[in-house]
């Protein structure tokens, strides 16, 4: 167990180090500025179809370049026997359309409830609020394959640092 929570700390340490790269908010490219997002913080709370119970959370929008992401996210289950819980490391994609409002990624999960652990892969579609406002709305979809496979809807918010 301790070699997994240090692996895991490697893990979110370096999406940290990542995510100074990131601090900068126009980059050159083809000899033109082109906007890279800041990085972002904010709650979550979604559903997960599998254990049929809510939970709470939030997660880390670490922008790493014009359309990528990485997003670190942690997901609770209040109520719920065995201190469920999820560790998500997440790469997120925004498709150039018109508006950039869609996305899809995939990721990696790492589950533990009553004393056991699971580990798995993501993978989400959503959508992301427009940058005009001083916060950007998200709504998505997840499945998550691991030993007991499931299928989670989700919302937040995401508050630039």
């Amino acid at each position: 167990m301790t070699r997994l929570s240090a692996r895991v700390g490697i893990v979110l340490v370096g999406l940290a180090v990542v995510a100074t790269a990131a601090q900068g908010q126009r980059r050159i490219r083809g000899g033109r500025a082109v906007m890279v997002d800041r990085p972002g913080l904010g709650p979550r709370v979604g559903y997960d179809f599998n254990v049929d119970h809510l939970f709470l959370g939030g997660q880390l929008n670490l922008p790493v370049g014009r359309r990528w992401a990485l997003v670190p996210s942690a997901e609770f289950y209040p109520g719920q026997t065995g201190s469920l819980f999820r560790l998500n490391a997440d790469l997120k994609y925004h498709p150039p359309t018109v508006y950039g409002l869609f996305y899809f990624g995939a990721g990696f999960a790492y589950l533990h409830a009553s004393g056991a652990s699971d580990a798995g892969a993501n993978l989400f579609a959503g959508w992301e609020g427009r940058r005009a406002r001083p916060f950007k709305p998200f709504l998505e979809a997840k499945f998550v394959f691991a030993d007991n496979t499931s299928f989670n809807v989700l919302a937040g918010l995401n508050f630039p640092l």
